[in-house]
């Protein structure tokens, strides 16, 4: 398993415990003892994202995209709430004007607190001015069907996270 499709470097689960990297689970300890001795490595250090409320997300847009004629597709939608919420990155032209792209809530480029943030915002985008007045709790009422979310989940992330 790679970091993205776009890296063929190998990433493990660390814990810190006592000022040290300890593997998580035994995959983790199996691709840590191949790490040479005495060897310097490049570290990116990220606390893992809820798949959970990334699956919420994308259920969320399934039905927004469902009930409205203003998207054609659920990535469409995403990028118009991506740059309403200031999730951009800035890009210059050929003409050398400077433009802002959404940029991504992808696993590796947004941490779980961030997305927590920007998922909150998209939500309120979406009640003020993609389907005005919407009910939030129905939305996600129905969409936490749908995906099969618990809001055991966010309890049970939030006690893994207090245990690391």
């Amino acid at each position: 398993m790679s970091a993205s499709n776009k890296s063929k470097n190998k990433w493990i689960l660390v814990r810190k415990v006592d000022g040290h990297l300890i593997p998580h689970a035994a995959y983790d300890v199996e691709m840590f003892q191949a790490i040479p001795e005495n060897v310097p490595v490049r570290a990116q250090f990220a606390q893992p994202r809820s798949g959970p409320r990334h699956r919420l997300y994308r259920v969320i847009l399934r039905l927004v995209t469902h009930n409205t004629d203003l998207f054609a597709t659920e990535d469409s939608l995403h990028d118009t709430l991506l740059l309403s919420n200031g999730v951009v990155r800035p890009v210059m032209t050929t003409a050398g004007e400077i433009i802002m792209i959404p940029s991504s809530t992808a696993f590796d480029a947004m941490g779980e607190e961030e997305f927590k943030a920007y998922f909150d915002a998209a939500l309120e985008t979406i009640k003020a001015h993609i389907i005005p007045g919407i009910d939030l709790d129905e939305l996600l009422k129905e969409a936490r069907a749908q995906s099969n979310y618990k809001a055991a989940n966010d309890n049970e992330e939030r006690r893994n996270e207090e245990a690391a």
